[in-house]
Formats: C-alpha cells, sequence, structure tokens
C-alpha cells in the first residue's frame, strides 16, 4: 500500500497562508515524499520566494474566486446568522453577534440580509434546521463551476487537498468536487477566535485545530464533526519564534531600522480599521505620555501597522516625534486593491521574530501579539478604556469576545485602564517584567499547543496520511 500521496494541492485563498504554511517547514518535511501544488487567487509572484526558500518547483495554478449564487449567498449566510444566535446562547455571550454584519452596499444586497436573517432566526430554533440550511446552499452551487473543478482536479490528480484557512465560503465548490473524486480534504481553523464566529465555511474530512482548548469548542460549536476528524497541531505562526537562525543581533536590527540601542524598546502593534477604529488616537495617547516624562530620554517606540490597514491614519502622531517614534512597516505586498490581494514577502517572517526578540514590551488592543511576545516571555499591554463613547465600537465589548474566556482568571497581560496610567504600567512592565503578566505564558498554552515547534512536523504527518485514513 502506498502511504505518502503523490501530490498535495493547497488552496491558498490569502497572504496569511503563504506566511503560516508556505513559509514554514510543513514544506521542508513534505518535499522528500510528495510533489506540492498550489492553487490561489494570489499571483505566482507570490509563490516564488516559497520556491526559492524550499528549492522546489511548485506546480501553480490561478484560482480567482467565483462570485455566490443568490441562492447561496442568502443560505449561507443564514446558516451563519443561525450558528451566530446559538451560538451566543449556547456559552451566553451576546458579543458573539457582533459578528453579524448588518451592513449592506445597496438595497438589493439590503434585501439579501433581511432575508438571510429572517430564515436564520427561524434556524436556529432547532439544530437540524441549521444543518439543513448548510445541505440546501450547496444545492444552489453553480454544476457548470462543479464540473470545471471535477475537470481540473481529475487532470492535475492530487490525493488531498489542503485549504489554509476555513473561512472563504467560495472554497466550498472545490471541497464538493474533490469529495466526488474520493480525494480527502483537510483545512487549518484559520485564528483563534474564529469558531465561535461561525466562520466554518468549508467541508473538510480533518480540521487541523490550535489546541485541545479549540478542540473542545469545535465539539461545543459544531457537534456533528467528530472529534476524531479535529486534530490538535498547534499552528505554524509559533514556530517561526522557535528558530534561533532567524534572530539577528540587536546591533545590527538596530542599524537596519536606525534604532537607539541605548534605550528600551516598546513595539506599538497596530489593528486594522474595524478591530480598533481609534488606533491612532491609543498611539497618540503613548507618545503624549512619554514625551512630558523622564521616560523620553529612555525608551522608543517602534510602530508596526498592521498588514491589513491601509489608512493614513497614524500619519500625523508619527509626524510629530520622529526621533522617539520610529514606524517599521509590514514587509508585505499589494497587487491589487484590498487584503484579499496583499501577501508577505520572506522578510517579514523574519522582521516578526526580531521585533518579539528585541522589544521589550507590546502595546496592543486584544490582539495575538500577546502570544507572540510571551513566546520569548515578554509582557504585553492591553487598552482598556474609550475615547469616545459611541454606540458603533466599545473596548470593554472587545474583551468579552468568546476567545478571551480562554484567559480565565488568569493574569496574562498588563491592562491599561486610562490614559493617565500609560507611563506607569509600562514602566512597571519594562523595569519589573517577571512581576507583571505572571501567567503569560500558562495562557500562551492554553491558545497554543506545545511543543511548538513540533506544529509543522504535525501538520505534515497529517496531510501525508490523510488519503489512507
Amino acid at each position: 500500500m502506498r502511504i505518502n500521496p503523490n501530490k498535495i494541492l493547497f488552496l491558498v485563498p490569502d497572504g496569511v497562508g503563504v506566511r503560516n504554511f508556505l513559509y514554514s517547514d510543513i514544506i521542508k518535511n513534505l518535499k522528500k515524499k510528495t510533489a506540492v501544488c498550489v492553487w490561489s487567487s494570489l499571483p505566482k509572484e507570490a509563490f516564488e520566494s516559497v520556491e526559492k526558500l524550499h528549492d522546489i518547483t511548485i506546480e501553480y495554478q490561478f484560482s480567482p474566486l467565483k462570485r455566490q449564487s443568490v441562492g447561496t449567498k442568502i443560505t449561507t449566510e443564514a446558516a451563519t446568522y443561525a450558528r451566530l444566535l446559538r451560538n451566543s446562547k449556547l456559552v451566553d455571550n451576546p458579543t458573539i453577534l457582533t459578528n453579524w454584519n448588518v451592513k449592506s452596499n445597496n438595497f438589493k444586497q439590503a434585501i439579501q440580509k433581511k432575508v438571510s436573517q429572517t430564515i436564520g432566526f427561524w434556524a436556529s430554533k432547532k439544530y437540524n434546521r441549521i444543518l439543513w440550511l448548510e445541505k440546501t446552499s450547496i444545492s444552489f452551487l453553480s454544476s457548470s463551476v462543479l464540473h470545471r473543478y471535477r475537470v481540473q482536479l481529475k487532470a492535475l490528480q492530487p490525493d488531498v487537498v489542503f485549504i489554509t484557512h476555513q473561512r472563504v465560503t467560495a472554497l466550498m465548490p472545490i471541497c464538493i468536487a474533490a469529495k466526488n473524486l474520493n480525494i480527502k480534504v483537510v483545512t487549518a481553523i484559520y485564528s483563534w477566535d474564529n469558531l465561535p464566529k461561525a466562520r466554518l465555511a468549508v467541508d473538510a474530512d480533518y480540521y487541523l485545530v490550535w489546541s485541545e482548548y479549540m478542540k473542545k469548542e469545535m465539539r461545543l460549536f459544531y457537534p456533528e464533526i467528530p472529534p476524531e476528524k479535529c486534530i490538535v497541531t498547534g499552528s505554524p505562526q509559533f514556530e517561526f519564534y522557535t528558530k534561533k537562525e532567524r534572530i539577528i543581533s540587536r546591533e545590527a536590527f538596530a542599524a537596519r531600522y536606525n534604532l537607539d540601542i541605548s534605550k528600551k524598546w516598546i513595539c506599538f502593534s497596530g489593528d486594522d480599521t474595524i478591530t480598533s477604529p481609534y488606533d491612532q488616537l491609543y498611539l497618540k495617547d503613548v507618545v503624549e505620555s512619554i514625551t512630558q516624562s523622564d521616560f523620553n530620554n529612555v525608551a522608543q517606540v517602534i510602530f508596526r501597522r498592521s498588514p491589513a490597514d491601509f489608512s493614513n491614519r497614524y500619519d500625523e502622531v508619527l509626524n510629530t516625534n520622529p526621533i522617539l517614534i520610529k514606524a517599521i512597516d509590514p514587509i508585505w505586498k499589494n497587487y491589487g486593491t484590498g487584503w484579499g490581494s496583499n501577501f508577505p514577502q520572506l522578510g517579514d517572517v523574519d522582521l516578526l521574530v526580531n521585533l518579539a526578540f528585541h522589544c521589550d514590551v507590546v502595546l496592543n488592543l486584544g490582539s495575538t501579539m500577546a502570544h507572540d511576545f510571551a513566546v520569548f516571555d515578554k509582557p504585553c499591554l492591553y487598552f482598556k478604556y474609550n475615547h469616545f463613547n459611541s454606540d458603533q465600537w466599545n473596548v470593554e465589548t472587545i474583551y468579552k469576545f468568546q476567545h478571551f474566556k480562554s484567559m480565565g482568571d488568569l493574569d496574562a497581560v498588563v491592562w491599561i485602564t486610562s490614559k493617565d496610567c500609560i507611563l506607569k504600567q509600562l514602566k512597571l512592565a519594562l523595569q519589573e517584567p517577571n512581576e507583571v503578566a505572571k501567567d503569560r505564558k500558562e495562557w500562551l498554552r492554553i491558545v497554543v499547543q506545545h511543543p511548538l515547534e513540533l506544529s509543522c512536523e504535525q501538520i505534515a504527518a497529517v496531510l501525508l496520511t490523510a488519503k489512507i485514513n
């Protein structure tokens, strides 16, 4: 019996998939045992550095995401809304419903959204109705699109299809076509917050999750998926930090980015405009707090914007004090417009590793950067105060999101509850890092399986054996 597959097809819908699954050691563990193919809506250029890094040739095919039919869109969104309603009741957390986007670009979309919401409310009353809705959404898929994918898969003949994240509904036709041809489908759960948000948009044979905590969430929110089909592998994005060869000296890092080597380095990690619409004001508060104190002589702020943020909202504060604050932009490339056409360059992986290694603390509003820095046992400070009274956004809501329940009662981060306490909390974190956020590594162990350095090996093992299981 042949154990190893001849070909594994990677479906890569966005740049994060390139970083986490193609720049990591997964391919290193695969390349001597199987051929690697890629279908993606990203250009071939995005994968040239992958080929060079791993010394392989990738069989690449440009695969634009197909638009959904009205029937598919309405039933899919109805099922999503139904799951959000159900999930919020399951865990008694109304913030889950904030993931239902009621905004529409035009009258037609508004009507469709309203219809989906009405059907979803009905379906939320019984779980089998939700399952029926999801099955019904498949019946609206274009037969010609399904046929086209079957033809393409037959020609390629992969043994396993690996979807680098589960959130893109437009990938469902490929899943269906693959299953029609008895090709195993494996997908990775994109992030620690996705399962409560009803963002499982594809039907796979195996689901790769970060931790036992996430596997329990899968069982709770998707009871129809057998536990043996949900496999804990960790996440490659944290394995990068275990590679000592990626780290350059503090002197070299300072020279490369024009940093003051004599000062403490504070990383301000920006969020996207939806998660933190007033992020630039938090940055301004940090700069003003440091500038108006003696701390101005001992600290330097390194600002890294989110790769998904293309705004100019930080420009004003960045220009106010170019000595104190240094912007180091993500090394990503955008060949179109928006997040979907954005992909990382290989150098961005090393940049993130060195930021986390050389900076003393990280400031952020609720992102996984707390875990990135915890790998090196560096404390994270989370902003937890509002700049405005707004019906549209409230920082208190952010930390009630379901994925933050994983923190429990742990002392895992330093809370900044007002502008007035920024300087005090910063000094404490910098001068006594072992006396604050003492449970940060324990929180990391809950969120991501350890040892971190085994993630790629475990994912590769699943892909190599999926065909025979």
